[in-house]
Formats: C-alpha cells, sequence, structure tokens
C-alpha cells in the first residue's frame, strides 16, 4: 500500500473511533438519567404510599389515633343534648365488676382502673354503666315525676330533669362508655361524693387509663349537664390527659381538635 493512502485511512480509523466513543458516552449517560428517573419514581411512590397509608409505620395506638377524623373515632363520639345516639348504635357488651356492662372494647381499662384504685387502698364501685334507651326513659320519666310531685308545671319538671338525666337517645350511657361510680362508704349520687378518697383518687388518676370527669363544676352552660362528680366518659388514654391537663369537656376538646387540624 502505497504511503499517500496509508495517511488517509488512518484519520478515517480515528473518525470512527471517535464516533463509537461518542455513542458510547450518550448511551452511557442515558442510562444514568433513566436510573436516576426510576430511582426518584421509587422514592415518591414510597413517600406517598406512607403519607396515604392512614397508619405510620410502627404506629401506637395514639399515633394511629392521629389520622382519625374526629366524628369516626368511637372513643369521642359525642352524645349530648344536641347530639343523639343513632337508634341502630352498635355496642358489644362486657361485664365487669359484677354484672355491669360496658363497651368490650373497654372493659380491660375499667377493670385495670378499679384495680390500681384498690390497691392504693381505696374502693371504687360502680353503680351504673351500660344502659339500654328503655331504661334511660324509665329513669327519665321517674325524674320528671319527682319534679312534678315538688309542685313544678309539666314543662318545668321536664327541664330540670334534663339538666340530671339525659334525654332517652341522648345519654352516654346508651353507648357503654360511661360509668356512675361511687365507693361503698357514700353511694350518693350528689355533689357530697367529691369529699371522698374515691373521687380524690379518680381526680388524680383517672384519665391515666383513658377516663374524664364528664360533667365538671362551672361547666353546665356547655354540658348542659349539672356537676356530676361521679359520671366518668372513656375517651381513650391519650386524650384523657389532654382534657385533664386543660381543664375541657368533651365538647371543648372537639372543637379543640378542629382548630389544631386547621
Amino acid at each position: 500500500m502505497k504511503e499517500n493512502s496509508i495517511q488517509v485511512i488512518k484519520p478515517i480509523a480515528r473518525k470512527r473511533r471517535f464516533k463509537r466513543k461518542l455513542v458510547m458516552h450518550k448511551f452511557l449517560r442515558f442510562l444514568l438519567i433513566s436510573f436516576l428517573i426510576v430511582m426518584l419514581v421509587i422514592v415518591w411512590r414510597s413517600a406517598a404510599g406512607e403519607q396515604n397509608s392512614g397508619v405510620p409505620k410502627g404506629g401506637s395506638e395514639s399515633n394511629m389515633t392521629e389520622n382519625i377524623p374526629v366524628n369516626e373515632d368511637w372513643r369521642l363520639r359525642l352524645v349530648n343534648s344536641g347530639h343523639s345516639l343513632p337508634a341502630d348504635y352498635p355496642v358489644q357488651l362486657e361485664k365487669v365488676q359484677g354484672s355491669h356492662q360496658v363497651d368490650e372494647r373497654i372493659a380491660g381499662h375499667v377493670t385495670s382502673m378499679i384495680q390500681a384504685a384498690g390497691d392504693d387502698g381505696v374502693d371504687l364501685l360502680i353503680c351504673s354503666s351500660y344502659r339500654s334507651v328503655g331504661r334511660q326513659q324509665e329513669l327519665f320519666d321517674e325524674e320528671i315525676d319527682k319534679y312534678m310531685t315538688a309542685g313544678k308545671s309539666n314543662d318545668e319538671a321536664v327541664a330540670e330533669a334534663a339538666m340530671g338525666v339525659a334525654v332517652p337517645g341522648h345519654s352516654e350511657h346508651s353507648t357503654g362508655l360511661a360509668l356512675d361510680i361511687v365507693t361503698p362508704k357514700y353511694q350518693m349520687l350528689d355533689s357530697g361524693f367529691e369529699e371522698t378518697d374515691a373521687f380524690k383518687w379518680l381526680d388524680k388518676n383517672a384519665h391515666k387509663y383513658g377516663f374524664i370527669l364528664r360533667y365538671p363544676k362551672g361547666k353546665t352552660p356547655i354540658t348542659k349537664i349539672k356537676y356530676e362528680p361521679w359520671h366518668y366518659r372513656y375517651v381513650g388514654q391519650e386524650h384523657a390527659p389532654i382534657i385533664k391537663e386543660k381543664n375541657l369537656t368533651l365538647e371543648e376538646y372537639l372543637e379543640y381538635l378542629k382548630d389544631s387540624a386547621n
């Protein structure tokens, strides 16, 4: 082969090698970009899945509750003069302290609280727990009769009765989440109960087991029920301490949760 032919071939070969390297470089860059895109998609989907799952990884009862809408949390169901309980409200009952019945989901908390009080030398005695709407009607009628016997008109008697006994269909006792608690040495349902060791123990410890004093002193304009130091309501072990600390009623706490979510 002649020398000038060789000189022509060499630049052509170098040019071809350069093109091959350029193609390979572009191909590798394409693979790298594709890999990065795939990884970004995987990370994005993973993050979106955790955000929408409703239950954080390793979620405790407290963490799970943060993702439950207030109106869907059975522990925070509001039952009062303005909020009735549906006629078909389902309640699975379990007996505690003898024949008393509560929602089976809180039976363990009730038993633990009573046992803890006993360990501290305090006897807690349940005097009322779950009530059917029919039983609530009987109690309400008895309260009306009491006021009418005292000289009140029917309308006055109904109004007075509703301050102490919830109107049928509007009683927390029908949820299975409420308890009237006294002590063997004092079984009167009146303000005198607050002087007992039982009340003092409950005031200090009930929230640890998920219970709150449902109708506190000075909150009647909100609850529409007069002060009842014996009436306790289960709301859950993460909600009760906050309600206790902030001195709120359930009505006020639900508003607090709504405001906090906004």
